[in-house]
């Protein structure tokens, strides 16, 4: 029949939806770049970058494989060619969402290895998995497209990388726990910590491997990561530097109780000026333990803005205190031990 569609050639409906596939991928492509944009100036964070980085060419691809899925309806390709045409397609909406997901993991390990330096390696381990990933499930959806079986070769790979795993094993534990301590964030760079049994520091940097531990005495204690996931850990940085801490005051047992609480409760109030003290809460004085052998126990509890801190306050403090109950005429309490040394 003249002028019907079969009688048109074969490049002419595949041109005319190729064209019209690109120019609608085109156009949805600056309208998701502009909306995913206008959402990440409105709620700046990581996840809304991430996103409007990665979507709109994928978005784009997406709608030239449905325009071109749809232009195959009027093609006239006979059977075996259309149900290939459709097998390949079907594949690359396969391949597509692999690159969907894919896209978005590497966006996000580069977001966060440019706001975290010290993590730079284990973003270059992350994105080195994540492609080798994606390639081989690609392969997979590909290659089952096309009618080639990848079965002798994946077995071959399983056992290869079951192989590899076992001698990597401690690599791959210590991996995966510094991915762990990235996500859930027990520590941070900077944290001052205490980890079972006795290692304490500022957190210098977590590796793909280990975590580097900075002491007070300016040495490194290194910590494979796998360790440090299993350890029981006493951040003093979260939720708050502030630490608490105290001074104890014993006085002789014949001292004025009031006098010397007055005197000690001054002395605190006076004691915010001291370099590291938190303003607060405010010190406070408390009569704890109270009577001891020898004398009266008091006690001044404070918080040091960090850890760190409270030791020249704990110094500062105890000097004022000194210096205070000499002016007062308030003796401290010093208990003597007799040794009786038997003749015989």
């Amino acid at each position: 029949m003249p002028g019907s569609i079969d009688s048109l050639p074969l490049w002419t409906p595949l041109a005319g939806s190729v064209a019209l596939g690109v120019l609608l991928a085109l156009v949805v492509r600056a309208l998701v770049r502009q909306w995913l944009n206008d959402i990440a100036q409105a709620r700046p964070s990581d996840v809304t970058r991430v996103l409007a980085a990665s979507l709109p060419r994928l978005v784009a691809v997406a709608v030239f494989l449905v325009s071109a899925a749809t232009g195959l309806r009027f093609a006239p390709l006979s059977e075996p060619r259309l149900l290939i045409a459709h097998r390949l397609l079907a594949a690359a909406f396969a391949v597509l969402g692999v690159a969907v997901f894919a896209r978005i993991a590497l966006r996000a390990v580069d977001t966060y290895g440019r706001s975290n330096p010290e993590l730079g390696s284990s973003a270059g381990v992350g994105k080195a998995v994540i492609w080798l990933g994606a390639l081989i499930i690609d392969a997979v959806l590909v290659s089952d497209a096309v009618g080639i079986s990848l079965a002798p070769a994946l077995t071959a790979l399983g056992v290869g990388s079951l192989a590899v795993a076992l001698a990597l094993q401690d690599t791959l534990s210590n991996f995966f726990s510094g991915l762990y301590l990235v996500v859930d964030k027990p520590v941070r760079p900077g944290d001052f910590v205490r980890i079972e049994p006795s290692y304490e520091g500022y957190v210098d940097s977590i590796g793909w491997r280990s975590t580097r531990l900075r002491t007070l005495g300016a040495n490194f204690i290194i910590i494979p990561n796998a360790t440090l996931s299993k350890a029981v850990i006493t951040n003093y940085t979260l939720p708050t530097p502030h630490v608490a801490s105290s001074v104890r005051v014993d006085v002789t047992a014949d001292a004025d109780v009031d006098r010397v609480e007055d005197a000690l409760a001054d002395e605190a109030r006076r004691s915010l000026d001291v370099p590291g003290m938190a303003e607060a809460p405010a010190p406070s004085v408390s009569l704890a333990p109270g009577f001891v052998d020898g004398g009266i126990a008091f006690t001044i509890s404070f918080y040091a803005r960090t850890f760190a801190d409270q030791g020249a306050v704990q110094h500062a403090l105890r000097k004022r205190v000194a210096a205070r109950l000499k002016k007062e005429g308030i003796a401290l309490s010093s208990v003597r031990v007799a040794v009786l040394k038997r003749e015989g």
